[in-house]
């Protein structure tokens, strides 16, 4: 019987403009300076836009992976879809940038995400364990792209 999706949804708010933000967290090879799970990050092929292929080596709840990420959907800006590949937890996330206000971004991520072994076996508590995970390297996420760009 397969497994329900749930979803995760985070955001945050960077004193950046939009273009800044999107540059910087489109580019999944910037991952590892702001999401504590992941070790390294390349990019297998592709120049950033749809049909960019990254491998990234991460780890979750104690459990290492690599992972292959496809960029399946790109408007920059405005928002971008990628799609685990080959990895151990299935999911799509959708990322998506908006201005506040001149210099201020909101980046949200809405991740659908399947329960696969050996995370199914927190049953119902891994959607909230994954959300707070996921909020906890999101707080990392300004500092990051504060420090890579330029105001």
């Amino acid at each position: 019987m397969p497994r329900q999706p749930f979803t995760v949804t985070v955001e945050v708010a960077v004193n950046r403009p939009v273009a800044q933000v999107f540059a910087f967290v489109s580019d999944l090879r910037h991952d590892p300076q702001w999401w504590a799970g992941v070790r390294s990050a390349e990019r297998l092929r592709g120049d950033g836009g749809v049909g960019t292929l990254y491998e990234l080596d991460t780890s979750l709840l104690g459990v290492r992976d690599r992972i292959h990420l496809e960029v399946v959907a790109q408007q920059p800006p405005l928002h971008q879809t990628v799609v685990v590949r080959r990895g151990r937890l299935p999911y799509t996330a959708r990322y998506e940038w908006a201005e506040l206000a001149p210099g201020r971004t909101r980046f949200r991520l809405v991740a659908e995400v399947v329960a696969a072994r050996p995370w199914s076996w927190f049953g119902p508590l891994f959607s909230p364990l994954l959300s707070a995970v996921a909020r906890r390297h999101f707080r990392r996420l300004p500092a990051a792209v504060e420090a890579a760009t330029t105001g």
